[in-house]
């Protein structure tokens, strides 16, 4: 299951020489002045929001619908200003259970000085007393990304900036095959078209080296298989989330890549003390045949191995495990620790465990939707020469 995500804004420092460390010291320290004058934008939104709440807070006990919708705004030296807002809307129909699963539409869209823009919509839609699930990502896009190359051990120095122009579709439908275990079971479809609209001369992508350097589509079909027994679907605090995606892509399905692709994402949440958790989760994605360059599996970002760019290492295979310990503070205010281990390889018996990656970090918590239990979350994380900071809604996972 996707939780609600606003947009994810994400800052990745790295080691460097020292006369790279002068420049990088002041750039610094403006994202992170920036940073605080958006987080302050976003709590007087908060604010606003939560005083509606409040004042109608009998009415909303019985309301079927739930909105949230929160502004954005944020510097990066890849996009200069941009702004924007997202939102989370949630429903459950007319005499459903209180404790039953809501039907959910979480979304966001920004743009930049540099007219960069990037949509994205997560509608996940329960049917029939929960019997059916429809679930999607639209993302719509032309935003700037880095690549290193491909395998466990590239150079930072082999960092290049490019740009994409993307569309982006992932849908699954499901139906609940075993209602005491809440099992489901379908299909799962995906569509990806995007071009290089922006490259540097000389280095990789340039050169084409790599599959996918200039753009391609990418589509498949394949089958899904979801054992949910998690007591929330935004802020678990008990049971657990077992996920299996198979799919294939192939030209006669209208794919430029050939590929079969193998993910397993296991998630345990054990209750501590008073309203305290103990979360854990093994991500496994195994990729056969050639991927684009953007499609392989990638370690990093605000969900796993917190402290990477998002795909700063990626190859045909990932393995990571993390954990998480979450407690309350003070009345909606919350924290975690948490702290994880991981890599990539050409394929699983490839993997040098002495040589995997770490990742470890706390973070804070706001509960913007009590009713729901959505949480507003800021991460702190470090890994090897490498940290970061991240600003989203809805759990690492």
């Amino acid at each position: 299951m996707r939780v609600f995500r606003i947009v994810c804004f994400s800052f990745i420092f790295r080691r460097s020489s020292p006369n790279e460390r002068k420049k990088v010291s002041v750039a610094n320290k403006k994202r992170w002045v920036l940073f605080f004058i958006f987080m302050l934008l976003v709590i007087n939104g908060l604010v606003l929001a939560i005083t509606s709440q409040e004042t109608k807070k009998e009415e909303n006990e019985d309301k079927r619908w739930g909105v949230i919708i929160l502004p954005a705004l944020f510097y990066m030296p890849e996009t200069k200003w941009g702004g924007g807002a997202g939102g989370l809307i949630t429903y459950r129909p007319p005499r459903s259970q209180t404790a039953g699963r809501p039907s959910s539409l979480n979304f966001y869209a920004i743009y930049t000085q540099l007219k960069q823009f990037s949509t994205q919509m997560n509608p996940e839609l329960y049917f029939k007393d929960e019997g059916y699930l429809l679930t999607a990502t639209i993302i719509a896009e032309t935003f700037p990304d880095k690549f290193w190359g491909i395998g466990n051990e590239t150079e930072d120095e082999a960092e290049e900036k490019y740009t994409p122009r993307s569309f982006n579709l992932e849908f699954s439908l499901q139906k609940r095959i075993w209602s005491k275990q809440n099992l489901y079971a379908g299909l799962f479809g995906l569509f990806e078209n995007y071009q290089i609209i922006k490259y540097e001369t000389g280095k990789s992508l340039a050169k084409e080296i790599y599959s996918g350097s200039r753009g391609g589509t990418t589509s498949g079909l394949g089958i899904i298989l979801n054992w949910d027994r998690r007591d929330n679907i935004f802020f678990p605090r008990r049971g657990h989330y077992y996920q299996l995606v198979i799919r294939t892509s192939r030209k006669f399905l209208g794919s430029d890549f050939e590929t079969t692709v193998f993910k397993f994402d296991l998630r345990k949440f054990i209750p501590l003390f008073s309203d305290q958790v103990l979360a854990w989760q093994i991500l496994f994605e195994s990729i056969n045949g050639t991927p684009s360059f953007k499609n392989y599996a990638k370690l990093g970002g605000n969900s796993i191995m917190r402290g990477y760019y998002s795909g700063r290492y990626r190859d045909k295979c990932l393995l990571a495990l993390q954990g998480e310990y979450r407690l309350p503070l003070w009345r909606r205010w919350g924290m975690v620790a948490f702290a994880g281990i991981g890599d990539v390889s050409k394929g699983l018996g490839n993997f040098n465990f002495k040589g995997f990656k770490y990742s470890f970090g706390f973070g804070l918590r706001f509960k913007i939707a009590p009713k729901e239990g959505t949480n507003l979350r800021l991460d702190f994380a470090w890994g090897k020469g490498t940290s970061g900071f991240y600003f989203t809604a809805g759990e690492a996972f």
